[in-house]
């Protein structure tokens, strides 16, 4: 590499991407301790931070293996804290809390099972798929929905959201089955 492009991209910007979503874990653990009047905030400091470091990744071709695992880990904290919060003060109930994580739990599960069957160490890493993206935004979508207080339209919401989480646990379970053969 010579002096000039070295100058121009030091290779310490390819770290802003996972700067950037550590953020988004830093809101996710003061989130339910934060008053309820910054929760908007807080939640579009999310949602930025969601679109903001996969982008400048992609844009830049700064991605790393550590930010193919940190987003995903973050987007989960995110989703839990605020969700949690949300059960805990009474603005979703359990039920719906379930089927806003449905996609998350499926992650879950295939980690577990990947771990139980000895697998977890063949798995570099799988990127985010459509039904997945479409997922996180419904859940955003969910979220906008308790901050408007719009709660007639929130069963509805969470109940498509499980669905698409449904499709996007049943996707990464498939890509991943076809991934050992």
């Amino acid at each position: 590499m010579n002096e000039k492009s070295s100058v121009q991209n030091p290779s310490w910007l390819q770290h802003i991407p996972n700067a950037i979503t550590s953020i988004r874990i830093a809101v996710a653990a003061v989130f339910p301790f934060c008053s309820e009047s910054i929760h908007l905030w807080l939640i579009a400091i999310g949602l930025a931070t969601e679109f903001l470091d996969g982008f400048i990744a992609r844009t830049f071709k700064w991605t790393t293996y550590l930010g193919q695992i940190l987003d995903p880990v973050a987007d989960k904290l995110f989703v839990l804290s605020v969700s949690l919060t949300w059960v805990w003060l009474g603005h979703l109930s359990v039920i719906q809390w379930l089927l806003l994580g449905l996609r998350d739990f499926g992650v879950l599960f295939i980690f577990l099972a990947l771990l139980a069957l000895g697998k977890i160490r063949s798995v570099r890493s799988v990127k985010a798929q459509l039904p997945s993206k479409i997922t996180t935004a419904m859940q955003y979508l969910v979220f906008l929905l308790v901050l408007t207080e719009s709660f007639q339209f929130l069963t509805p919401l969470a109940i498509l959201t499980a669905v698409a989480g449904l499709v996007a646990s049943l996707h990464y379970t498939y890509l991943l089955r076809h991934s050992f053969h």
